[in-house]
């Protein structure tokens, strides 16, 4: 049968020609009308008028999201729906989506998101969870502190709002029982050593997936405690230390070994590992070494580094928390500064940035959190000088800010407004505006060069270093980034170290069952299109400011079924696309 008679019986099953009234109430109530030149009325108008070749062979429909809201609302009940996806079948291969969703593209890790939304909303969120762990060892925590880049290319955010998409992998993760030796597969041991110089996020991903593939692998730490900026950077409040600590210990129960309070500098040194058998090496320090602000008045007694501050804190050391607290930049660490030495009893608390809130790097919901405690924020606003008084700080004086060009962050250049000086009353002042590793002890002859930035060079594509077995990632490589950044460059590591050595990299590993693809049938529930996003719930901020307790709790098992069941599963989507199109060409 040729294309167009396919699509005509289809159509003439819906009953499209007999029942449409041309009333138009699909355009308006579809939420693309006008995106793309998106007309779901033109679309419909064309396979009216018989034009189906010159429709199909446009992109737009796969434009469409199948929300089914102009089904929804069809006086006669027409299948909209089933006739978008015949006409994705015979659309030009240029138009059709190659490899992974939106989502799980933007997932610098590559975890099947879809896919796991899919088993909770079937009420399994331990398969869930063991098909995250295909992909990454941290489920818990990136479900609370990953920045999820899915959710801002989530398609339902074209309808209304993004899936709770990090939101439901921490239900997942909480709802699963530990990793478990008897799930994870390991190689056979391979006769090979390796060692992990940092026991962060890269270097947790990197032992992990070297010890399955059957390596020794030893984790030198210089804290006392394992995770690295996960441990001593991100407050507790955020991410409980008991959380981390079940995931390190899930990794380390496979056979890796961790040694803690043993910084490699001196002793032992990248040329005593190699001595001591270790035939690879990656380096993943982060950066745990906060920027200078070069102002006069920086060396006073409490003027403490945003990454020091933490670090003190996480550790149980004694913090002197002023009163009054200025904390200077707008990332992650400037907000997560703020909010603890809020916590720690500081009355009045003052984040100092010079852009504006649209530039911040601290995703919203964090701004939000932080205001909502009572944090102020001065937008467009720079220090120019710490005042001091008999080593003491009395307050910090700043100008006024404007935006200019673009500067090579792409970003509005920030320049001083003449006459624009004022003062604000502060004895402590907490620095975050950015870190950079602790290089001091690294040999460049022996481990590779050191960048003009102040980290780790290495080939971008396979991570190392000119150094002979020495490979780099995380922070220590690219600078502050983020949890799920530092596990992609793990992975990456991992793989190379592995081909170094003589193998053919980390197999696919299968810890979770799959749904076959043929149950979806795309038939969307009542009501689909209008369902709401749910968000988790949170603890007030009056119950929250004065403890370490977690501000962001999680879903029950009723609220992560719905919100998973708002996923558009673009995956099976394309699948039922080019089911279409291998009908058609039987």
């Amino acid at each position: 049968m040729n294309r167009k008679g396919i699509l005509v019986d289809k159509y003439h099953d819906v009953g499209m020609f007999k029942t449409c009234e041309q009333c138009g109430r699909c355009s308006s109530a579809c939420p693309l009308t006008g995106l793309k030149n998106f007309n779901i009325r033109r679309i419909l108008r064309h396979v009216e008028l018989d034009l189906i070749d010159e429709i199909a062979e446009t992109p737009l429909p796969w434009c469409c999201t199948t929300c089914g809201r102009c089904e929804s609302v069809c006086p006669n009940g027409i299948a909209i729906l089933d006739i978008i996806r015949p006409l994705r079948s015979i659309s030009p291969e240029e138009f059709v989506p190659e490899g992974s969703p939106p989502c799980t593209r933007a997932c610098p890790a590559g975890i099947d998101v879809p896919g796991y939304l899919r088993l909770i909303a079937q009420g399994k969120p331990v398969e869930a969870y063991e098909l995250i762990l295909e992909r990454v060892p941290l489920p818990g925590v990136l479900g609370r502190v990953c920045t999820h880049p899915c959710e801002a290319r989530c398609r339902r955010a074209e309808v209304n709002e993004a899936i709770s998409i990090c939101a439901l992998k921490r239900y997942a993760s909480d709802r699963a029982s530990d990793l478990s030796e008897g799930k994870v597969r390991i190689e056979r041991e391979n006769g090979h050593k390796v060692a992990v110089i940092g026991s962060g996020p890269a270097g947790l991903t990197a032992a992990y997936d070297l010890r399955k593939m059957g390596y020794r692998v030893t984790i030198f730490e210089a804290l006392p405690v394992p995770g690295g900026m996960l441990a001593v950077g991100i407050p507790e409040y955020r991410l409980p230390r008991s959380v981390l600590k079940r995931e390190i210990d899930s990794i380390l129960r496979l056979g890796i070994e961790l040694k803690l309070n043993t910084p490699v500098c001196q002793n032992p040194s990248l040329r005593d590992l190699r001595a001591q058998g270790y035939e690879a090496i990656f380096i993943a320090i982060g950066a745990h070494q906060g920027r200078k602000l070069s102002l006069e008045g920086e060396d006073a007694r409490g003027v403490i580094p945003a990454v020091d501050f933490l670090r003190r804190v996480a550790l149980g050391e004694h913090v002197d928390a002023g009163e009054k607290v200025i904390v200077i930049g707008g990332g992650y660490t400037a907000i997560d500064s703020a909010r603890m030495v809020l916590r720690l009893g500081s009355k009045e608390v003052t984040i100092l940035y010079r852009r504006t809130r649209k530039e911040m790097p601290a995703q919203e919901e964090e701004i939000m959190g932080a205001e909502k405690e009572g944090i102020q924020i001065e937008y467009l606003t720079a220090p120019t000088k710490i005042l001091v008084d008999g080593g003491k700080i009395l307050g910090i004086e700043c100008c006024r800010m404007k935006l200019a060009d673009l500067d090579q962050s792409d970003r509005p250049r920030p320049i001083p407004i003449p006459d624009s000086k004022f003062v604000i009353e502060a004895d402590m002042v907490i620095p975050a505006i950015s870190q950079s590793p602790d290089l001091s002890w690294f040999d460049e002859e022996e481990g590779g060069k050191v960048t003009l930035w102040g980290g780790i060079e290495v080939n971008p594509l396979t991570l190392q270093t000119n150094g002979k077995g020495i490979f780099a990632g995380g922070d220590v490589v690219q600078g502050p980034g983020t949890v799920i950044e530092a596990i992609a460059s793990g992975k990456r590591a991992a793989l190379s170290m592995d081909r170094y050595l003589g193998g053919n990299g980390l197999k696919e590993e299968i810890l979770a069952e799959r749904i076959a693809n043929s149950d979806y049938s795309g038939k969307r529930e009542e009501g689909f299109a209008d369902l709401k996003r749910i968000g988790p719930p949170m603890l007030s901020p009056l119950e929250r400011k004065r403890n370490l307790d977690e501000v962001v709790q999680c879903f029950d098992d009723e609220e992560a079924i719905k919100e998973a069941r708002r996923c558009l599963q673009c995956d099976l989507e394309w699948w039922l696309a080019k089911e279409w199109r291998s009908r058609r060409n039987r």
